[in-house]
């Protein structure tokens, strides 16, 4: 099965995507379940996971009713409080939910440098390891020290990067405290990459598929064939590239592996990471 490991959807609101600028217009719009559903077959994906995009539990009960009616949404990474009291309470709740595969807080966003140093946060990805949720960490390149120091509290909970921890691909600046980054994460075999976002860290209209090559040869050397997983990003990547192109980035790189690693990459290991049915 081919699956997209990362994407979004929306009902546009200006003031709840207040991060969709005027650079980004082509994002100011609603991405519903039927547009996924044409994008995934034009690009022959079987499946997807759906990723949330706003601290809410709102958005991810609507996500999660798209996933019950949809054969195509194999998952629902959501948002829950992993600060609250009564965590332990609502991911008992939460277990009812089958397609409800794990967690993701939009850390980029925050301002304090200590927030991954937060013993109620850190408590509350202890909670997610115990319940059997996975985590996916949503942070920039120069945040990776912290990120470091807050998983090595957690070495039990399944963690994935998404968009291979967002480097600055534009300019090149810091690559090499990125690639030190990315090796020292990726010694805890519980710990995943997502090979998405990379667009939208480039030049958005002169991006060429060299740019990528240094970033995902670091990826590979590092995490392997097993743990490395295609996402799109969609619609996200809209302001880069469409769906077709951002695949092709990935095909193109794995042109001379074999078909297990182009299966491994484009389905099999996020099936192994998210406990797909």
């Amino acid at each position: 099965m081919r699956i997209d490991a990362h994407h979004h959807l929306w009902q546009y609101n200006p003031e709840e995507y207040d991060w969709i600028d005027d650079s980004m217009v082509v994002l100011k719009k609603n991405f519903l379940i039927e547009e996924l559903q044409q994008t995934l077959a034009n690009n022959h994906i079987d499946g997807s996971i759906a990723v949330q995009a706003r601290q809410s539990i709102e958005e991810t009960n609507w996500l999660l009713s798209l996933a019950n009616s949809s054969a195509e949404i194999k998952g629902v990474v959501g948002w829950i409080d992993l600060k609250s009291e009564t965590l332990n309470h609502q991911l008992k709740q939460c277990k009812s939910h089958k397609k409800l595969v794990g967690f993701r807080h939009v850390i980029q966003g925050e301002t304090d440098p200590d927030f991954m140093r937060n013993d109620k946060f850190i408590h509350g990805l202890k909670a997610l390891a115990e319940h059997g949720y996975c985590y996916d960490l949503l942070i920039y390149a120069h945040q990776l020290p912290s990120a470091i120091e807050m998983l090595a509290k957690v070495p039990d909970l399944r963690v994935v990067i998404d968009h291979i921890a967002k480097p600055n691909i534009k300019t090149g600046d810091e690559f090499s405290r990125w690639q030190y980054g990315m090796k020292t994460l990726a010694k805890n075999p519980n710990v995943y990459c997502k090979v998405s976002g990379m667009v939208t860290e480039a030049d958005w209209q002169n991006w060429q598929y060299e740019n990528f090559v240094p970033y995902l040869d670091t990826i590979f050397q590092y995490f392997g064939e097993n743990r490395v997983m295609f996402g799109s990003d969609w619609p996200v990547c809209l302001v880069a590239g469409d769906y077709s192109k951002v695949k092709q980035i990935i095909h193109d790189y794995l042109s001379n592996k074999n078909q297990q690693t182009i299966g491994n990459v484009f389905g099999l290991n996020a099936a192994k990471f998210y406990q797909l049915d």
